[in-house]
């Protein structure tokens, strides 16, 4: 196989990784179809539904951008846009969790499964754009992610070490 469909075939699977995003919104909606209370649960995903995408939307159409050329320009209008679109979907789940948390509800699964999607998606801009992590999740989120994915924690540590910010 040749260096540049190697290349294309990384993209791709990165895209994927993004669009992977709205197969979990589709699952978080089929927890109102097969819900006890159907109304109760889709005000609970709702919100979570429609962020996921609207972000998803974004993260797309950045990574489409950057895989063309990443310009200077281009990154730093990039880092912005990303980072944004992730804290959206952070905040959404924190916003879910706190609602449903002291309730059994089908859709906890679905979410934990959002957020480790999320952590590959954050790894993948990783390589292409300076993300400010602490921008983007809670610290605790941070440290998940960290704990996770060994190649992030260093990032963030030689980051720190050269004074920027993570």
């Amino acid at each position: 196989m040749n260096a540049a469909t190697n290349q294309m075939n990384q993209w791709e699977q990165k895209y994927y990784d993004i669009t992977e995003l709205y197969r979990l919104s589709d699952e978080l909606l089929a927890t109102v179809e097969g819900a006890a209370n159907p109304e109760m649960q889709l005000g609970l995903v709702e919100s979570l539904i429609e962020t996921i995408g609207a972000s998803a939307d974004v993260l797309t159409d950045e990574y489409i951008a950057l895989c063309e050329g990443a310009t200077p320009t281009r990154k730093k209008s990039a880092k912005t846009k990303v980072e944004g679109a992730l804290r959206k979907v952070y905040i959404a789940v924190a916003d879910f969790n706190t609602r449903a948390r002291d309730m059994r509800n089908a859709a906890h699964v679905i979410v934990k499964k959002l957020k480790r999607q999320l952590e590959q998606v954050i790894e993948n801009f990783v390589e292409m754009v300076a993300l400010a992590l602490d921008r983007i999740m809670q610290k605790h989120d941070v440290e998940e992610l960290k704990a996770r994915h060994a190649n992030i924690a260093l990032m963030l540590y030689s980051a720190h070490g050269k004074g920027q910010a993570t």
